[in-house]
């Protein structure tokens, strides 16, 4: 059977992968339980210094005719989700059961690959590595022009083991193929990679700093980046991951001792307030006052010494933008894309009941520097776009390419033809005539 006859994928207008459609009725019995657990946890653990959570009865209240509406587990999800959203901070966040595992599991129920509107239909922008479409042929520049025979604008969704009929353009060789799509399940994991643009440049690229982060295979990446005179690192659609996974990458980046900024908590503010009488809201005082959370460590991998580029872009979030705003700070790396997302809160993923969770800010972060990222999204020093299925270069990279072929002289050679005035020679014993001791 020809590899394009028949095609499993993840759908998805954009990178990022669609939850499955669970349709579980739920009971008022088990609106009731999540609501009062979700309360719990709420008012006891969530902290974001000048945010109050007592407001969450109130903002749950404005959405009662919504949550009496709802039916189903992703409809009542949507819903409490939307009353979260009121607090206006990122990291809060009620996931149904099948998405918890789905996020514990790192898999996917999908299509497999991404698609973007153009012109002759959808051009698929990205397919995951090891997905059902990866195996079967499917590549990034391929044109969806019809779906079930009418043209392509959207990926359909589809229950598990559903297909839908595809008409499929591969341009580089002008054929085109009739495929029958079957959504599946799939690994959503994805190794980092490193790729040398030229001689004197390699490129890292890192999906995520939690699945996928093997830090053996990114010691490894980066012990062969080491000859490079430049690398440039991209962040983009990486939403983040472990803070402890940031600070290992870091440490082959930067110097031992480096500070990677401060977690204010709720105890570190409590303590400013009491002990100095500070305002506990003015997070930088905080940090000033209470000193970066951590440090970089020595690794058995040197720290890279060449010059430092970051790719970044709106999904880059969290873990991404600190990483960002640390290389920025303390390595004078340059930073080109898109503004990232300003969203980046310490939080956790708390188990509710019934297999519901709930993801909570236990801290806000403040950069070395001393500036807040949450709601104040990184700015790249170049703009640049994302690239596109069919584009031949990363705009992103051709960015860096520019920047790296600008003239630069050494510091010695331009000081060597600086003309500085003649010095009129004069007579010790009259250079202090007219100066009173």
């Amino acid at each position: 059977m020809h590899p394009w006859t028949r095609i499993a994928a993840f759908g998805a207008i954009t990178l990022t992968m669609t939850q499955a459609v669970n349709a579980q009725a739920i009971t008022p019995d088990l609106k009731q339980r999540t609501l009062e657990r979700l309360q719990q946890t709420v008012s006891t653990r969530a902290f974001v210094p000048g945010v109050d959570f007592a407001k969450w009865p109130a903002f749950l209240e404005k959405q009662k005719g919504e949550l009496d509406k709802a039916t189903t587990l992703p409809t009542f999800t949507n819903v409490v989700n939307t009353a979260l959203r009121e607090f206006g901070i990122s990291h809060i966040r009620l996931f149904t059961p099948k998405a918890a595992e789905q996020r514990r599991t790192g898999t996917q129920l999908g299509f497999g690959f991404s698609a973007l509107p153009e012109a002759r239909g959808l051009a698929i922008s990205a397919v995951v590595p090891d997905s059902p479409a990866a195996k079967l042929g499917l590549e990034a520049g391929d044109i969806i022009t019809e779906i079930e025979g009418v043209k392509a604008s959207a990926i359909p969704s589809a229950e598990i083991n559903e297909t839908s009929l595809l008409t499929v353009l591969r341009p580089s060789t002008g054929k085109q193929r009739y495929c029958m799509i079957l959504r599946g399940q799939f690994s959503t994991d994805r190794s980092p990679s490193l790729k040398w643009v030229n001689e004197e440049t390699a490129l890292f690229k890192l999906w995520s700093f939690t699945r996928g982060y093997d830090r053996a295979v990114v010691e490894k990446l980066l012990t062969e980046a080491a000859p490079a005179k430049n690398l440039i690192i991209d962040l983009r659609g990486n939403g983040g991951g472990l803070v402890s996974n940031l600070n290992h990458l870091l440490a082959l980046l930067c110097n031992p001792d480096t500070p990677v900024g401060t977690n204010v908590t709720r105890q570190m503010a409590d303590r400013f307030q009491s002990e100095v009488g500070g305002d506990a809201k003015d997070l930088t005082a905080v940090a000033k006052w209470a000193g970066p959370s951590s440090k970089t460590r020595l690794q058995k991998v040197p720290p890279f010494k060449g010059r430092i580029f970051v790719l970044i872009d709106r999904r880059s979030g969290s873990a991404s933008e600190i990483t960002s705003a640390v290389l920025r700070e303390e390595r004078g790396a340059t930073l080109i894309g898109k503004p990232s997302a300003g969203a980046v809160l310490v939080s956790i993923f708390s188990p509710l009941n019934d297999g519901f969770e709930l993801q909570i800010p236990l801290s806000d972060y403040i950069t070395p520097k001393g500036r807040r990222l949450e709601k104040n999204p990184l700015v790249p020093d170049f703009e640049a776009d994302a690239p596109s299925a069919r584009m031949e270069n990363d705009p992103a990279v051709d960015v860096v390419l520019a920047q790296l072929a600008k003239p630069t002289k050494p510091l010695p050679a331009m000081l060597a033809k600086v003309k500085l005035p003649a010095v009129k020679k004069e007579d010790p014993k009259k250079m202090f005539d007219g100066v009173k001791p």
